[in-house]
């Protein structure tokens, strides 16, 4: 690829959605009939890789046509495009439908064309894009116009160009091999199990005002927290938020973020909002990411995810670890949870539940000793959750319950309503929520010790 202006390079940088048209661009053009109407198109091998790795780093990729057909439909369920627009001939609306699905702004999208249908919607992106063979007038309206012809090559020329902006093409392609070796692991046969991130970010803190913007090893919490989200393999990242400074951040640093309500009462229904606003399908599975969890392993936001699609009687996947500590399961501040034999949550306390009558006796509550009693599996509830659209929506529609209140957990009207929760079991996780000066300051250290481990293992190789 030839060298690039940094006026194309910091266009390119911007780019969190790609839409293409079909004909002329993801493949030849060219059209094969037989009576039952249009059976083939052909795709260029190198095309797909693209946006594989588009796609692997986090980057929307979706198709615009005006008409489909078999082998479209099959062509764009195997690269793992989860939008697609048919039957549209006006790629201005299409441009205007996809960005309002997605939050971004229309300079944010990159748009690749070959005709003059195309020019609207160029007119209006931040990267318009030609291909080699496209139209004269397309050519000229374009910021950049690809060596190869459509169908053949463009589309992975352009993918280059976004990636190498982006962190780089070997990067790219290792995080692309990273996932493939995941779905192997998990037994997809080459399919992705779909889910994303909603990352609820409220300004207002009474313990530590402003706190999604505190900077964290010379980045905002809020920022940090989306970067730790984007390396769980979900298919988009949002932070949902009520204040223009969250916005502004994230969206420098090349996220997505939402404006939502300033009046819910919970991250829940900031979540709810969003899924409505998005358009989400119902069985659409969303992670919620507390804002002031930096350190959250990715691992197991992907975690919850995968256990919610293997179970499609759920509506909600948790987490829990067992506990080791005896007086965890006395201190109200370490909520517990029962599960019934399905492996489903029975219910949530912060009082030591079940209660073992012969051990807790009335002159044994502070003479456990250090041991925690064997006879069940203690388990210590992880406030990570993955939805279900159709039970967040279903959730955030109806008012607390009796228990809710009582407990101060939001997760009992879930089961007051009759909507499933499997709950997880992992061997560890380590808290690591910002609340208080204290807190920001001890993950600002392990964030530090971190980073200087990780250029300690760099400096092995040269």
């Amino acid at each position: 690829m030839a060298r690039l202006d940094a006026s194309l390079t910091e266009q390119a940088r911007r780019v969190r959605a790609l839409l293409l048209d079909v004909d002329g661009v993801m493949t030849d053009g060219a059209l094969y009939y037989t009576e039952g109407g249009e059976t083939l198109k052909r795709f260029h091998v190198r095309d797909g890789l693209g946006i594989r790795m588009l796609i692997d780093v986090g980057i929307h990729v979706a198709v615009v046509s005006a008409r489909g057909s078999p082998a479209l439909v099959r062509r764009i369920q195997e690269l793992g495009i989860v939008h697609s627009l048919m039957g549209r001939r006006n790629k201005l609306e299409a441009l205007r439908e996809l960005a309002g699905r997605l939050g971004v702004k229309a300079d944010a999208v990159c748009f690749i064309g070959d005709d003059v249908l195309d020019l609207p919607a160029m007119r209006c992106v931040g990267l318009a894009v030609a291909v080699g063979d496209g139209h004269e007038a397309v050519r000229r309206q374009a910021h950049y116009t690809t060596a190869a012809p459509g169908g053949r090559g463009a589309v992975r020329e352009v993918a280059d160009l976004i990636l190498e902006a982006q962190g780089g093409l070997d990067a790219a392609y290792e995080r692309h091999l990273e996932r493939e070796q995941q779905q192997r692991a998990e037994g997809a046969g080459g399919t992705r199990s779909r889910f994303g991130v909603v990352i609820p970010a409220r300004y207002a803190s009474t313990r530590l005002p402003g706190k999604p913007l505190r900077d964290l090893a010379g980045k905002p919490m809020v920022v940090r927290v989306y970067e730790n989200a984007c390396r769980s393999g979900a298919d988009f990242v949002w932070v949902a938020t009520d204040d223009q400074r969250i916005v502004e951040a994230i969206e420098r640093a090349g996220g997505t973020a939402l404006m939502t309500s300033p009046d819910h009462a919970s991250g829940t229904d900031r979540l709810a909002e969003v899924v409505t606003a998005q358009q989400l399908r119902e069985d659409q599975i969303v992670v919620n990411v507390q804002g002031d969890e930096p350190m959250l392993d990715p691992n197991l936001i992907r975690h919850a995810a995968l256990a919610l699609a293997e179970d499609p009687q759920a509506g909600i996947t948790t987490l829990a670890t067992p506990i080791r500590d005896a007086e965890d399961i006395f201190n109200p501040n370490v909520v517990k949870v029962v599960t019934d034999g399905a492996g489903l949550a029975s219910y949530f306390s912060r009082a030591p539940i079940p209660w073992l009558r012969a051990t807790f006796g009335k002159d044994n509550m502070s003479a456990v000793g250090a041991a925690v009693p064997s006879e069940i599996p203690w388990l210590r509830h992880v406030g990570l959750y993955a939805y279900r659209v159709g039970a967040l929506r279903r959730l955030a529609a109806e008012p607390p319950v009796a228990t809710e209140r009582a407990e101060s957990l939001e997760q009992l009207r879930a089961l007051w309503h009759g909507i499933p929760i499997r709950v997880v079991t992992v061997d560890a996780f380590a808290q690591h929520g910002v609340d208080t000066e204290a807190d920001l300051a001890r993950v600002a250290d392990l964030l530090a010790k971190e980073r200087g481990a990780l250029n300690g293992r760099g400096s092995d190789h040269g």
